[in-house]
């Protein structure tokens, strides 16, 4: 029996807050908020739009709006979830970018989700709508379990997920659940959430029911005129992580939680009414769990109803236990921010601690509003308090928040600021200079212009950002969906024109688009001929892994090649049109190019090389040492050019089998060398029967383009060499092959693991025609679609996009410019787009660090319940005896499309999975009936499962089509 899985031991000390979001009473994010609480405004007012006709409170706008595709919801489900459950959704998003982790990042870790809530107007108003308006969705949607499961599902967390309850400190006790889950090693990570909508009238007139309304309709927290609480609407969400860890990663942290405590009133005076002994309890307690002398707080931020029986209580518990002692002049400061926004019910205790942990981050304390005097049972000066009744730099670096529930439920919880920014950060290199890669991707099309529209925006307001950061920051804090682009530029202006031109729907150089692709990485490497004089340079001075290298083979070559090759590479063309010398500098830039890329997270799975290029493929492969393979390459050259001059070469748009029947009937030394695609390959031997050859199939209108050789390769001319080159590759080490798989250029096959380990090998393939064509169409049959040219030019890559091109394949040259740090931001670009992995951190290296970056570009639509009476599933039906009909390329949208709850015609993404468009296996079982129904055959409910997206199940209802069936097909 296997032992049970370690839990990590549980992390000491505070716990921090990396990242936040909310959504508050005139402040839809948190930038808003701060400002709003920074110039002391009040956000509470009389009610709009589907409010109209409230008394006045803090309302949040637009609560029907929500991205229901992102979250892989059905119109007719998100309609039916309540909106509490798609605002936490919504938020919980953007708190994980806030924390610049990836929201799609946590899948499958232990991170946990507490939320604090109080309220569930919208299951009753699902229950007032009568039968005909519940659905299978009517329990997930209402019960209040799934504000907490909601995100477990859509994060893919495995962590404790839970929804807390009570009453009016519920969120903040959620604060508190969350920390304990992490000190206690259960949680790695955690989400704190609370929300309160308040979406009725009636839910008003309870709370005036219970004589707790104000009716002069403000909170004046403390003072004299108090007459009771403003309903308030808001959410957030934070993200808590062990300090020791946020500080480790690097993270920016608002502040640090330093402990908390909760208890109950128990009997009382009432059940509602406030114990003053049981918050005395409870601050105490607290403050012992933190480790913190109370006199050390410089500010708390009260629950602070502005009731006249609660604010006495709450005044006097403070007094006590952290008021007594001060200095006069150094009162402790209080405030509230339902002053601000209303009281947030569920939510309230969060919206305090948000205002808290933004005030230590800005070190500025807000004012507590409507405040002129103190409540006449209060007497600040002898209980040590004082209302912040002005904007101030923070006091000291700790500071208390409180909430609690009218049903006696305390919670207090301790803050501290965050500690000082680590110092002393690398030195940028040279290696995020240049052009960078700006690096998209939405759920929809719509959603990755509006992506790309703020991110322009972004940069327009910030001409010098630093484009590393930006890049960086675009790529490891943000999730990678399905829709993708990039943007390659040098500099905020031309990234910025670049993104405008992406969100306008245009494609110039240096935008990147398409949907995330699936396959391997062939790596493509040439042999002589693509050459050019300084190439390599530009790398070689700004990265150091081209360099290092590089420079280890020019170590190996010089002395066996008699010059530098560095000299030869950048400066000596005489040299580098010299094959003997041209090829060990391909060589070892292949090399230097391959180690690059690797640093960086882009790495094949298998190779392919051209000629020459097999041999650096061997030793990428693990068959070949540096040095073995290098001795080689130089002397496999030397032989080759000791050979007597002369011979030709010639590309011919031809088939194979026509050029050998055209050289079986000619005589002289010619042969195929190289067959690159379907109609092009390269003749070569001696002169005269090569020119003849071209010179027929020049006369049949074919294309021929003689070659500048001095030496004809793989030709029979080759042959009075093959001895002597066996017989240095005896002397070799070959070892069993460990790395990429290389697929031989020679057979057209992938290479076994000892195919190449042999000298006989290497002989003959000096005279054997290159099968490129043949080794494309091999890698790309064992599932190749990344294709990389890894040498100076992009020959090979156009050659093989003739053979294996037409579909979801990608080509990259990143040599094919002279501008080589550009040419390496366009590899990883259209790496982010096909979805091959790069090793960003690696890629701008370690001095470079994330930013803030615009959130998510939701594509909200409107959501009301009364859209959700509509079934997403109907009873199963037997077929009818005869066939209906129909088409599956219109049927399967058509039905889709019904069930999701979208209009006819709307747009659907045929490569998107059913589960992404929202189709959970209800409504999955609906569209196989209804496909059944209108195909007049059976349709198995596992059809979806094996043709997950709706171009996939239209081919295959295509293809099981009865084939005698006249309405069998679409005319």
């Amino acid at each position: 029996m296997s032992a049970p899985p370690q839990q990590p031991p549980a992390p000491d000390g505070p716990v921090a807050i990396v990242g936040l979001a909310c959504r508050f009473p005139g402040a839809p994010d948190r930038r808003a908020f701060w400002r709003l609480l920074a110039e002391g405004r009040d956000a509470v007012a009389p009610g709009t739009g589907p409010r109209a006709g409230r008394r006045p409170g803090g309302y949040l706008e637009d609560t029907e709006l929500f991205d229901a595709e992102l979250f892989g919801m059905s119109a007719r489900e998100a309609a039916a979830t309540d909106p509490q459950q798609r605002l936490l959704l919504e938020l919980a998003w953007l708190a994980l970018e806030d924390a610049r982790i990836a929201p799609d990042a946590l899948h499958g870790t232990d991170t946990g989700v507490f939320v604090g809530a109080c309220a569930d107007e919208h299951a009753f108003l699902a229950r007032a709508a009568g039968p005909a308006a519940l659905s299978a969705y009517t329990l997930t949607g209402t019960g209040r379990a799934f504000l907490a499961n909601r995100l477990s599902y859509a994060f893919g967390l495995h962590g404790p997920c839970l929804v807390t309850d009570t009453g009016q400190s519920s969120s903040l006790v959620a604060v508190h659940q969350a920390v304990r889950s992490i000190r206690s090693g259960e949680s790695t990570l955690a989400l704190a959430a609370g929300v309160q909508l308040n979406p009725t009238a009636e839910g008003d007139a309870v709370v005036e029911a219970l004589g707790a309304l104000s009716p002069t309709g403000r909170c004046r927290t403390f003072d004299a005129r108090a007459d009771g609480i403003v309903r308030g609407e808001g959410a957030a969400v934070l993200v808590l992580k062990p300090l020791a860890r946020a500080l480790a990663d690097g993270d920016r942290i608002y502040c640090t939680v330093l402990g908390g405590a909760v208890n109950n009133d128990g009997r009382g005076a009432g059940l509602t009414a406030p114990g003053q002994q049981a918050q005395q309890r409870v601050l105490a307690a607290a403050y012992a769990d933190a480790g913190v002398d109370p006199r050390q707080v410089g500010h708390v931020e009260l629950h602070g109803t502005g009731t006249r029986s609660g604010d006495p209580v709450e005044a006097a518990a403070l007094g006590a236990v952290l008021g007594a002692g001060r200095p006069a002049d150094r009162p402790l400061l209080v405030g509230s921010v339902k002053t601000n926004i209303g009281h947030l019910e569920g939510a309230a205790g969060l919206a305090g601690l948000v205002k808290t942990a933004l005030g230590l981050h800005h070190g500025e304390l807000p004012p507590s509003l409507h405040y002129t005097g103190p409540n006449p049972a209060i007497d600040p000066a002898a209980l040590g308090l004082a209302v912040c009744r002005t904007r101030t730099a923070w006091p000291g670096s700790v500071a208390g928040v409180s909430s609690f529930g009218l049903g006696g439920t305390n919670c207090h919880v301790v803050l501290g600021a965050a500690p000082a920014p680590a110092t002393g950060l690398p030195e940028q290199s040279d290696r995020s200079a240049g052009p960078v890669p700006l690096v998209l991707s939405g759920h929809t099309p719509a959603a990755l212009r509006g992506q790309a529209l703020r991110l322009a925006a972004h940069l327009a307001g910030a001409p010098t950002a630093d484009p590393a950061a930006l890049a960086l920051s675009l790529a490891v804090t943000r999730a990678g969906l399905r829709h993708r682009a990039a943007v390659v530029g040098a500099g905020p202006e031309e990234l910025a024109e670049g993104l405008r031109a992406l969100a306008r729907g245009a494609h110039p150089d240096g935008v990147h688009t398409g949907l995330r692709g699936s396959g391997s990485t062939v790596f493509l490497l040439p042999g002589q001929g693509m050459q050019r004089t300084g190439m390599g340079r530009e790398l070689h001075g700004s990265q150091p892994e081209f360099a290092a290298a590089f420079d280890r083979v020019a170590e190996v070559v010089g002395p066996l090649l008699g010059t530098d090759l560095h000299e030869v590479a950048w400066r000596r063309e005489d040299l580098l049109d010299r094959l003997e010398y041209a090829q060990p500098v391909l060589f070892a830039l292949e090399v230097a190019l391959y180690r690059l890329l690797e640093s960086r997270g882009i790495v094949p799975d298998l190779l392919v090389g051209h000629s020459q290029g097999e041999i650096t493929a061997a030793h990428l492969a693990g068959v070949l040492s540096l040095e073995d393979a290098a001795a080689f390459v130089v002397e496999r050259g030397r032989l080759i050019a000791s050979l007597p001059p002369g011979g030709a070469m010639v590309a011919v748009q031809a088939a194979e089998h026509e050029v050998r029947e055209a050289i079986a009937e000619q005589s002289g030394l010619v042969g195929v060398a190289a067959v690159n695609s379907d109609r092009s390959l390269v003749v070569s031997g001696a002169e005269e029967p090569v020119l003849a050859l071209a010179a027929r199939f020049a006369a049949l209108g074919r294309r021929t383009r003689p070659l500048r050789i001095s030496r004809a390769g793989h030709s029979p001319l080759m042959a009075p060499i093959q001895d002597e080159l066996r017989a240095f590759a005896e002397k070799l080490t070959f070892h069993r092959a460990s790395g990429p798989v290389v697929v031989s250029a020679v057979t057209g096959t992938p290479a076994g693991p000892e195919e190449l380990s042999g000298a006989a090998y290497w002989a003959h393939h000096l005279c054997a025609t290159v099968r490129f064509g043949d080794a494309v169409r091999a890698a790309h049959a064992l599932g190749g679609r990344f294709f990389v040219e890894v040498g100076p030019g992009h020959g090979l890559s156009t050659m093989a996009e003739e053979v294996a091109g037409g579909g979801a394949e990608v080509f990259a040259a990143p040599l094919a410019t002279a501008e080589e740090r550009r040419g390496l931001a366009e590899l990883a670009a259209a790496a982010h787009v096909f979805g091959r992995p790069v090793d960003w951190r690696a890629y701008f290296g370690p001095a470079v660090a994330p930013v803030d970056l615009p959130g998510y570009a939701f594509q909200r639509l409107p959501y009301r319940l009364a859209d959700a009476a509509a079934p997403a599933a109907e009873p199963a039906a037997p077929p009818p005896a005869e066939p209906a009909g129909g088409d599956p390329a219109d049927l399967v949208p058509r039905h889709t499309l019904e069930i999701l709850g979208r209009p006819a015609g709307a747009p659907l993404d045929f490569d998107a999975s059913f589960n992404d468009l929202g189709l959970d296996s209800r409504a999955a079982l609906a569209l196989c009936t209804r496909l059944a129904r209108d195909l007049g055959r059976k349709v198995p409910a596992t059809v979806l499962f094996d043709h997950p997206t709706p171009a996939r199940l239209i081919e295959a209802l295509r293809a099981a089509a009865p084939s005698q069936s006249p309405r069998a097909s679409h005319r």
